[in-house]
């Protein structure tokens, strides 16, 4: 058996160990966002302003995370407004399927595989256009 070139070995390693801090970072945000809703909400805050403080938190230090640990980038206004557009376009991205998979299928099944293509999609748009060497 031959294996590929070290450097093409360690490229591969490379980009396992991003996907997998990216997804770390996505389930550490999704766990936050989580608990700061339910806790607005337990207070009393309207839900729909409780999800929009919850969720920009989420963004918020999903950028930061994946800008420092996942990607190793350095911080930019430019860089950040087009994490915000692309996290964005996942949220709109994830509501359209639900939308769509609801008409066939429980609103929580529907959720749930939202979640895999919308992580690939953030997961593309973040390596290929956000954080680009």
């Amino acid at each position: 058996m031959q294996y590929p070139p070290t450097s093409e070995r360690a490229g591969v390693r490379g980009s396992l160990g991003t996907v997998t801090r990216f997804a770390v970072v996505g389930a550490v945000t999704t766990a936050l966002d989580f608990v700061l809703f339910t806790a607005l909400v337990t207070i009393g805050a309207m839900p729909a302003l409780a999800n929009l403080f919850s969720y920009s938190c989420g963004i918020l230090v999903s950028y930061l995370l994946n800008r420092s640990w996942t990607f190793g980038a350095r911080g930019s206004p430019v860089l950040a407004l087009k994490f915000v557009v692309s996290t964005l376009a996942g949220l709109m991205i994830s509501t359209c399927l639900v939308a769509l998979f609801v008409t066939i299928m429980p609103a929580v099944v529907a959720k749930i595989l939202s979640v895999p293509l919308v992580f690939i999609w953030n997961y593309l748009m973040a390596r290929l256009w956000v954080f680009r060497n």
